[in-house]
């Protein structure tokens, strides 16, 4: 019996020590898997898990890019406005030209930019009409659906409110300094016995 039960103590002891080598094989690759992924994960941040010399390379090659595709469209800009005000106002040519002739180019040009004022002032006044029927529209439609701001509402207390309806008499007479014997004491007299 003493044998058996070595025999068995023993195999439960080498069950034992297998099973927590197993155990810690399955933790080790476990961690193992972990570090993997947080691995890969790094990798993925950023600018595809390069390093910080080849990120900054990156960088200064997409800013100068910006910056230069900016000049191109400032650029690009500028000549459609001078190929509009070209377009628009035609050259002056005022070389050779005695005084008479400067004169009526001056009026010929103010009466060509009071005419670009008035159509100015005239798409002004279009589009804020516009505005204001789009702000009316858009007010029917939500009037239609039931869709309106709600305010925020305080609370009020009662007896505040109450209060305010409850007027105060005032006396303006008990404010004043007495001098005696009033002469109209007989009308405040008259008046008491009345109420």
């Amino acid at each position: 019996e003493e044998a058996e039960r070595a025999k068995r103590e023993e195999e439960e002891r080498i069950e034992r020590e297998r099973l927590d080598r197993e155990e810690q094989e399955r933790e080790e690759a476990a961690r193992r898997m972990e570090e993997e992924q947080k691995k890969r994960n790094r990798k993925r941040k950023g600018l595809g898990g390069l390093d910080k010399e080849k990120k900054n390379k990156l960088k200064a090659l997409i800013m100068a890019k910006a910056a230069e595709d900016l000049r191109n469209e400032a650029k690009a800009k500028a000549e459609e406005k001078e190929r509009f005000i070209n377009e628009r106002v035609p050259p002056c040519d005022t070389q050779g030209k005695d005084k008479a002739a400067l004169i009526k180019l001056c009026k010929d040009l103010h009466t060509l930019m009071a005419t670009l004022e008035e159509e100015v002032y005239d798409w002004n006044m279009k589009v804020r009409k516009q505005e204001g029927e789009i702000n009316s529209l858009s007010l029917k439609v939500n009037d239609s659906k039931g869709k309106f701001v709600k305010p925020v509402l305080r609370k009020v207390n009662k007896e505040s409110k109450f209060d305010k309806l409850k007027k105060d008499k005032s006396d303006f007479r008990g404010n004043l300094k007495s001098t005696g014997q009033s002469k109209y004491a007989l009308d405040e007299e008259g008046e008491e016995k009345a109420e």
